[in-house]
């Protein structure tokens, strides 16, 4: 389909026609897998478009084709992982930079931070991105970049990217925003004045728990040329195979997050009121500190969502509770799965870290899944009732 045409689609429409036109020859509606690592070159004085895997590869290119378009970019860039798509942001910085990074994101973020890039004089301060004062505050003559999560992990705070942008811009920073929890189904943050736009397409993005992933997409053609060295140079671009799975996984993502972001809103206005629940992190509810933010600036609210329990040592009762529901790490699948922050997603961090960022064995994240949600919040609900009457007191619930 031609992008005039492409153009003329609604929103969800375009998640199934963009990044692959119908082959001339076989009329196939889906891009074959090339598994190819090298190209006959019958004049090597004027080289083909494709020469070597690692530089390039027709599968990929579907894939990042489809993802520069629909995050509104010039190019896009599939690599191994998220961490490695993270990695490639990080190695557009130089010795003696210093980063702004969302305080509460998620713990590999902090752990390839602490561990290889500040070893390398890189420093980073991580800061409440919600608010711009503090932006303001930790600002240094060396600042390069802020890095905003958003939703941030795993207590969902909502970080306005037009005025950090807006900011950042005048002070000659770059924004480069992970938009995992998002998608580009959800908010598109280039759109609003980020100069980068990271995914981990392990989660919803290919949204079927059988695939690594990471996406980078550049909102101009200087920074879109940093990346792709980097991700050449470092021979950190995804496989053909698991490309084309991602790229499948575009195709039902509309679909996917409607249903999933319908049940976790469902179940985060049940946890409200259910015994035992202290607090309740999800955006959709009006009460939610980032919530006109949300409204504003998204299509919706997505499909995670956090708890607190009254106590931490609850959660040892509640997790024989919780049945058919996967406990784990991840998100954005098929299947529901319960995260511990402290064990899984901030495992990495430093007991006085998790302390200070209140992520505590009390805390419960949420990725909803697809199943029915009466099965999703009957399950959860019982089960935190069940702890809360062999328990003493419970308190009333934290809308946030």
């Amino acid at each position: 389909m031609k992008d005039e045409q492409k153009k003329g689609l609604r929103w969800t429409s375009q998640f199934i026609h963009t990044g692959h036109d119908i082959d001339p020859e076989t009329q196939a509606v889906v891009p074959p897998i090339y598994r190819a690592t090298t190209y006959h070159q019958p004049d090597p004085w004027n080289p083909p478009r494709w020469d070597y895997a690692r530089s390039g590869n027709p599968t990929r290119h579907a894939l990042e084709d489809a993802m520069a378009q629909l995050e509104h970019g010039v190019r896009g860039f599939a690599f191994a992982s998220g961490m490695a798509a993270l990695t490639a942001a990080f190695l557009l910085f130089d010795q003696g930079d210093h980063l702004l990074v969302t305080e509460d994101c998620q713990g590999g973020t902090q752990r390839v931070l602490r561990g290889v890039f500040q070893r390398l004089g890189i420093r980073v301060s991580y800061v409440d991105t919600s608010r711009l004062d503090q932006l303001e505050q930790a600002l240094t003559p060396q600042t390069r970049a802020v890095l905003v999560e958003n939703f941030s992990n795993p207590f969902l705070h909502v970080a306005d990217i037009r005025r950090i942008a807006e900011w950042a811009h005048q002070k000659n920073l770059l924004v480069l925003v992970d938009n995992t929890f998002l998608t580009p189904y959800l908010q598109n943050p280039l759109t609003l004045g980020a100069d980068l736009v990271i995914h981990s397409a392990t989660k919803m993005i290919s949204g079927h728990s059988d695939v690594t992933a990471g996406i980078i997409v550049a909102a101009d053609e200087a920074l879109a040329k940093r990346v792709y060295f980097i991700q050449n140079a470092c021979g950190l671009a995804l496989s053909p195979d698991d490309s084309y799975l991602v790229w499948r996984g575009l195709r039902t993502l509309p679909v996917r997050m409607e249903r999933a972001q319908a049940s976790a809103d469902a179940l985060a206005r049940a946890l409200v009121d259910t015994p035992g629940v202290t607090a309740v992190y999800y955006p959709g509810l009006p009460d939610h500190p980032g919530h006109d933010v949300a409204v504003r600036d998204m299509r919706g609210f997505g499909q995670m969502v956090t708890f607190r329990l009254q106590r931490p040592d609850w959660i040892t009762d509640l997790v024989p509770h919780l049945d058919w529901i996967v406990i784990g790490a991840g998100l954005g699948g098929t299947e529901t799965i319960i995260s511990l922050p402290e064990l899984h997603c901030h495992a990495a961090l430093t007991p006085e870290e998790r302390q200070a960022r209140e992520i505590t064995p009390d805390v419960v994240r949420v990725s909803v899944g697809l199943e029915d949600p009466h099965d999703i919040i009957r399950t959860l609900t019982e089960a935190v009732k069940a702890v809360s009457t062999s328990r003493p007191g419970a308190g009333p619930t934290m809308l946030l």
